[in-house]
């Protein structure tokens, strides 16, 4: 476990310094997130720099744990030097206990006594001049047999001292840089102050903050490489664009989520103050995994405070992921018994899209639409008159695109149910 946690916060570490960079770029030089070289490339107009980022809080620095990343940069330094391209390296490291520098003396001295197999058999063939063409061409088989590995090891073990650098270390030395990395909440603190250079304090940590570090996040995430380009231009463009802070894992973890769900309630409680608006939910399969067991107290809690007054307000619309239709069931027998009728578009087992617009087939006294989404289209929820959809859960859950100029969509990406009822205002405190 605190293997993984260490692992989670070095790619936090990684998108952190996403952001730093993209800010101190020129407004239209290329940056690409989990680039070819390393994690972040910034394409200048001359040259490329690369940047590879370790974070490890629990570990000291040992010239072991680095080696590798300089042997991906040494290898792409080879091949560029013989396309005649321009490249720089950083490789950004926080260690418990660091070191200002990597001594290149002690980077070859391991080059020349090393035993690990994966470092000989991986790296060696890249940055040494093999003259034995059958070495070379096993070397360079993406799978190797037994036999092959075993020729191989034997190979450098016989040869290493003969064996001569493709490119001069010294050369390599003066484009690579070991930078002595800041700790996590210093570099976070920094990116927070960027924005708020562009904005103001509250500003820049609730909102500019976590929702790039979530767009960074999820670009990084992206197939391939031309999704994963970014400029500052573009990074300004989508800060013009926020209005609200988004609700998602990244954000989560950009931010402490008791600030998190404040701001986002706070931009809330203005919609959820308008009387005559029709809001309709949509309840995830992910989210009805995680709190089914709640759902028929929080449909009652929503209409005892947003529809007790049936002339001022209207019936909110509750849509059930396709895999929770007994669930769905059970809510409206629930309701049933509550004496609280619902509009189903049901006529018999069959859903009637005109029946669940125009309320046809129900009760006149109807509290709320509930229905299974599978059934439901944007055009529905437009003749359904709806000012507001609120997605519980992820938008990436169903196939159907609910977007619409006629009504504002905000993607509630959680799973606990009393963060809900924080959120639209049925409780002023977060429940554990």
């Amino acid at each position: 476990m605190r293997q993984a946690d260490s692992t989670i916060k070095g790619y936090l570490y990684q998108f952190n310094k996403s952001i730093d960079i993209i800010l101190d770029s020129n407004d239209d030089v290329p940056v690409v997130l989990e680039g070819v070289i390393e994690d972040i490339d910034v394409h200048m107009p001359s040259a490329i720099k690369t940047i590879q980022c370790k974070y490890h809080e629990d570990k000291k620095y040992q010239l072991s744990s680095v080696v590798a990343p300089i042997l991906e940069m040494l290898c792409h330094y080879c091949e560029s030097t013989y396309l005649g391209k321009s490249v720089s390296y950083y490789l950004f490291a926080y260690y418990s206990d660091n070191v200002d520098e990597v001594d290149r003396n002690a980077f070859l001295d391991f080059l020349n006594t090393t035993k690990d197999k994966e470092i000989l058999s991986k790296y060696f063939h890249r940055i040494y001049n093999i003259p034995d063409l059958t070495i070379l061409s096993i070397a360079n088989k993406a799978r190797r047999t037994e036999q092959e590995k075993n020729q191989l090891l034997e190979y450098y073990k016989t040869n290493r001292t003969t064996l001569q650098l493709r490119v001069d270390i010294n050369d390599f030395w003066n484009v690579f840089a070991y930078v002595k990395a800041e700790q996590f909440e210093v570099l976070k603190g920094r990116v927070i102050q960027k924005f708020e250079d562009l904005s103001d304090h509250e500003t820049a940590i609730s909102l500019y903050y976590p929702n790039v570090f979530s767009r960074i996040a999820s670009l990084s995430a992206k197939e391939t490489e031309a999704e994963r380009i970014i400029t500052k231009s573009q990074l300004m463009d989508f800060l013009g664009t926020q209005k609200s802070v988004l609700l998602n894992k990244w954000t989560l973890k950009a931010i402490d989520k008791a600030e998190l769900l404040k701001a986002k309630k706070q931009h809330l409680s203005s919609a959820f103050a308008s009387n005559p608006d029709v809001r309709a939910f949509v309840f995830t399969d992910r989210f009805l995994d995680e709190s089914q067991d709640g759902l028929v107290a929080l449909i009652n809690e929503y209409l005892a405070k947003y529809f007790k007054k049936p002339k001022l307000q209207k019936p909110p619309i509750f849509l059930f992921g396709d895999r929770h239709v007994t669930l769905m069931q059970s809510v409206l027998l629930e309701l049933f018994k509550y004496q609280k009728s619902a509009n189903t578009g049901l006529i018999g087992t069959t859903f009637v899209a005109d029946s669940f617009v125009n309320n046809q087939n129900s009760s006149p006294d109807f509290v709320c639409k509930i229905a299974m989404l599978g059934n439901i289209s944007a055009s529905i929820l437009e003749q359904c008159n709806v000012n507001q959809l609120y997605i519980v859960g992820s938008k990436t859950e169903f196939p159907q695109d609910l977007t619409s100029a006629d009504y504002t969509l905000e993607e509630l990406n959680i799973t606990d149910i009393n963060a809900l009822k924080y959120l639209v205002g049925l409780t002023r405190t977060m429940e554990a």
